[in-house]
């Protein structure tokens, strides 16, 4: 029998196809998320609700490729220690059962795993719902391919992002591995003729990123999305810090060990401000000119540009991600976030509730509260920045 959540599916199209009913929506959930940032940052002692929104499972810490501007390129591959993913039966003991919990996962490249589909109906079993899953594409294999499509078909899988960073050449080079792009493309060409045979509902968009190795190429981006056959693309602008940021958060954290950042660390982001405007602004507009839908995180306005791509700026905003999602590493750990991988759990040995709010998770979100940014956090996807009154 089919979920209330398959029925309204068809519907959530429609709506979202309605530039009305699209822009009723935003307001709404930018009306919704404001009163719940404004409850959480009231409560002044870390306390999060009883669970967390959602939760960012990072299935696996390997990866076939090597990205040099990669996030969390320190944390791949770690010899021995990628024998630490959970299994199955462990899975199912460290999730609990909640219906509509939303789940997305991470990595690493999640494809990686061998037990990754079944992983996946793992949590639809549970309830949840996956927000999103995101690849670099080239392990969809024809069969992974069909089971993702059925979970789409039945309402658990939502989105799969697919990292691009531009025409054949441009993209493999940013890779680090000749012939990606060609693998890429044909992984997602099997997810789209599997989505299409059954009729699954499942949106696949190009994810990008802002990087020495393909900002001049950026705009191409939109070329390639009309041949591969896909109507969306997400940019990701640069996320770095640099060494004296991570200096300044382990100052402000009481840590000494910068290995609990994860992130691109430079110098030197090796793009200039008025390159990434120039260049985002071509995306941009080609997206238009072409019927591409088109977001970008974190919210980078032009007037924030010169700033965030100025090694060293610092920049206002906040960040409530802790307050309302959970980060699970492989291992089943828990992490503050993805950028400061303090350990506030592990669902081991915890269940998620236990976790959630547990005493150094509470402390650090306080010390966040406190902060407003750690200084690490000004460059993060999950960081809302203010934006300059015109």
């Amino acid at each position: 029998m089919p979920t209330i959540r398959v029925l309204l599916d068809p519907l959530a199209r429609v709506l979202r196809a309605s530039p009305l009913a699209s822009r009723w929506w935003a307001r709404y959930r930018t009306w919704r998320l404001e009163a719940n940032a404004r409850r959480i940052t009231s409560r002044r002692d870390g306390r999060a609700d009883r669970l967390p929104e959602g939760v960012v499972y990072e299935s696996t810490m390997r990866c076939n490729l090597h990205c040099e501007f990669c996030y969390v390129g320190a944390l791949l591959n770690v010899e021995g220690e990628w024998r630490q993913e959970m299994p199955l039966d462990m899975l199912r003991k460290a999730f609990p059962d909640q219906n509509g919990l939303q789940i997305s996962l991470t990595g690493g490249e999640i494809f990686v795993r061998k037990d990754i589909i079944e992983s996946l109906e793992l949590f639809r079993q549970k309830g949840y719902v996956c927000g999103y899953l995101t690849t670099n594409g080239t392990a969809i294999t024809e069969d992974r391919a069909a089971a993702l499509a059925q979970l789409a078909l039945k309402g658990f899988l939502k989105h799969i992002s697919v990292s691009i960073d531009g025409p054949p050449d441009v993209h493999d080079v940013a890779r680090g591995a000749k012939g990606t792009f060609q693998k890429t493309a044909q992984g997602l060409k099997r997810l789209q003729d599997a989505a299409r045979k059954v009729g699954a509902p499942l949106r696949v968009s190009i994810n990008t990123t802002v990087a020495a190795e393909s900002i001049n190429a950026l705009d191409q981006i939109v070329d390639v999305a009309e041949s591969l056959g896909v109507d969306a693309i997400g940019l990701n602008h640069l996320m770095y810090s640099t060494p004296l940021e991570v200096d300044e958060t382990l100052r402000l954290l009481g840590e000494s060990n910068p290995a609990i950042i994860a992130t691109f660390i430079t110098r030197d982001p090796k793009v200039t401000p008025d390159q990434v405007r120039t260049q985002v602004k071509a995306l941009q507009e080609k997206c238009r000119a072409k019927g591409v839908k088109f977001d970008f995180r974190p919210k980078v306005w032009p007037e924030l540009t010169d700033a965030y791509y100025t090694a060293g700026s610092p920049i206002a905003g906040r960040c409530l991600y802790p307050f309302r999602h959970a980060r699970v590493g492989y291992s089943g750990k828990v992490y503050f976030c993805p950028f400061i991988r303090i350990e506030v759990g592990d669902l081991t040995t915890q269940t998620l509730e236990e976790a959630w709010n547990s005493g150094r998770y509470m402390e650090l979100r306080k010390k966040l509260l406190d902060e407003q940014l750690f200084p690490v956090c000004r460059r993060c996807c999950k960081v809302e920045l203010t934006r300059p009154e015109r």
